[in-house]
């Protein structure tokens, strides 16, 4: 499968450079779970505790799971050279972790201390990470997908910048800009730009690979996550000198990605192997939830429609997309780095992650479809989502430690395999 899809594994970095960035967004996952079960005001989008569990979910959960994907993907499927990836996942993994977390406290008691400690932190790991990646993505002949991360990558410096001139405003410094088409733009290019287009950029490869599907159209994947960038950009000029079409451009972009969201359930239908799991499942949920999205968003333009739900939605494609990786990669890659290794005892992928244990986990994420339809109108809900959320975080989490466990044990007590030759 591998070697037919123009992957070079031996440029894979070492084992423990994505599982700590996995690790790191399952605990942010647990801990976002916790704060929504006694959050009392998530229906206020413009509260403090709206904006904590967003960034929570946003840098702690997706940015930890995106930075671990773009670690192993740049080198196995762009052929990108990261130099040192264990001392650099190192310091962009402690730098996010802190960062989010002065954050965090910054959105909870204003101090300017946790401000500036945020921004510098953050700023490191969001702009040292796209700055790496990018210059080394400049240097590739691009696929679709390459080309697809290197343009979500150069959305993800638009984030952090347009995040940093926002937290300077809340510090009372001047920023001469209309603070809410400000925090449009920083939303759409979040939304839109990193996370979107990444998931766009990633399926481009793996649906194929991963499940024999016919690829995507060759037109649609080669301009697809440029229209989406050039829309992001024109949002930008909008909000300076046509506010009013700032509604309409981004919910082109809406359309945009409900456009893949159709295509991939279509290829998804059609895979040619005949067998069903979780993974598929996740990445249908994911799509499903996207397409949901797209239908409220577009409701709102004649009725309200709560914004917690319109997120809800997101949220699902988010990180239904987050489980349906997780639940592939990192089975194969504890294999395939002790087979590489020569251990003729390197468990098997059903070993780390039965399918049994997947399906669970998929039914209970599954259930958020329907239950978050009533989160608006009863805490009782919102509680009830907060420990699923938990609970599918914590199989997430156990799956993965297990995994490492065993890669460790295999390490120290497995058995490698003897070449004798003979004397010439």
């Amino acid at each position: 499968m591998f070697n037919n899809s123009g992957l070079s594994m031996e440029q894979a970095p070492p084992i423990k450079v994505v599982l700590r960035f996995f690790l790191t967004g399952s605990v942010f996952g647990i801990i976002a779970g916790i704060m929504l079960f006694f959050s009392n005001d998530i229906n206020n989008i413009y509260s403090a505790q709206t904006l904590i569990i967003t960034h929570t979910l946003t840098l702690g959960v997706m940015a930890s799971f995106m930075f671990g994907a773009l670690f192993q993907m740049l080198p196995v499927l762009a052929g990108v050279h990261i130099k040192a990836p264990v001392k650099l996942s190192i310091r962009i993994n402690y730098a996010l972790i802190f960062g989010t977390l002065f954050l965090l406290l910054a959105f909870y008691n204003g101090a300017v201390i946790n401000y500036i400690f945020a921004m510098a932190l953050l700023g490191f790991a969001l702009f040292a990470t796209s700055y790496i990646m990018v210059r080394q993505l400049l240097k590739i002949k691009h696929s679709a997908s390459s080309k697809g991360m290197l343009l979500s990558l150069l959305t993800l410096s638009l984030v952090a910048i347009f995040g940093i001139i926002m937290l300077l405003e809340r510090l009372g410094i001047p920023i001469w800009l209309n603070y809410l088409h400000l925090k449009e733009i920083h939303f759409s290019f979040g939304v839109f730009g990193w996370i979107a287009m990444l998931i766009i950029s990633v399926s481009f490869q793996v649906i194929e690979m991963f499940y024999v599907t016919p690829p995507y159209p060759k037109i649609y994947a080669k301009y697809m996550p440029l229209a989406l960038f050039l829309l992001l950009l024109l949002n930008i000029l909008s909000a300076f000198f046509a506010p009013k079409l700032m509604h309409f451009i981004q919910t082109a972009a809406v359309l945009a990605v409900a456009v893949h969201a159709v295509l991939t359930l279509m290829r998804l239908k059609q895979k040619k192997r005949a067998v069903t799991d979780a993974t598929i499942l996740f990445w249908a949920l994911a799509m499903v939830s996207y397409l949901i999205f797209t239908a409220t968003c577009i409701a709102n333009l004649f009725i309200t429609v709560p914004p917690l739900l319109t997120a809800s939605f997101f949220a699902l494609f988010a990180l239904g997309t987050v489980f349906a990786m997780v639940y592939k990669i990192v089975p194969f890659l504890v294999w395939f780095h002790l087979n590489a290794q020569g251990y003729f005892d390197a468990p098997m992928m059903h070993e780390i992650a039965s399918a049994k244990y997947a399906r669970i986990n998929l039914y209970l994420f599954s259930s958020l479809l329907i239950l978050v339809i009533f989160t608006s109108f009863s805490k009782f809900f919102c509680q009830l989502v907060s420990i699923i959320l938990i609970i599918s975080f914590f199989m997430l989490f156990y799956m993965m430690y297990r995994g490492w466990h065993k890669y460790l044990y295999v390490l120290k007590n497995g058995k490698k395999f003897e070449f004798n030759m003979p004397n010439l």
